[in-house]
């Protein structure tokens, strides 16, 4: 084998790889990040919810203590 053919031989091998990894990357894209995107706002929305109850918890409490003084 020639430095020529071997060179072939490795770019040919690159070539081949990278389309396999082009379509695992195509289907990450396609199949797997549009449920990530779903849960992550799922889970955005329920860090508002559980926010908001926290500070009407303190809230209230403050309101309490100042109501029992």
């Amino acid at each position: 084998m020639t430095n020529g053919d071997t060179l072939k031989y490795r770019v040919d091998q690159l070539e081949k790889n990278f389309d396999k990894l082009d379509g695992k990357l195509d289907k990450i894209m396609t199949n797997h990040l549009p449920h990530i995107e779903v849960e992550l706002i799922k889970f955005g929305t329920k860090q508002k919810v559980y926010t908001a109850l926290n500070i009407g918890a303190v809230i209230i409490g403050i309101i309490a203590a100042r109501i029992l003084q």
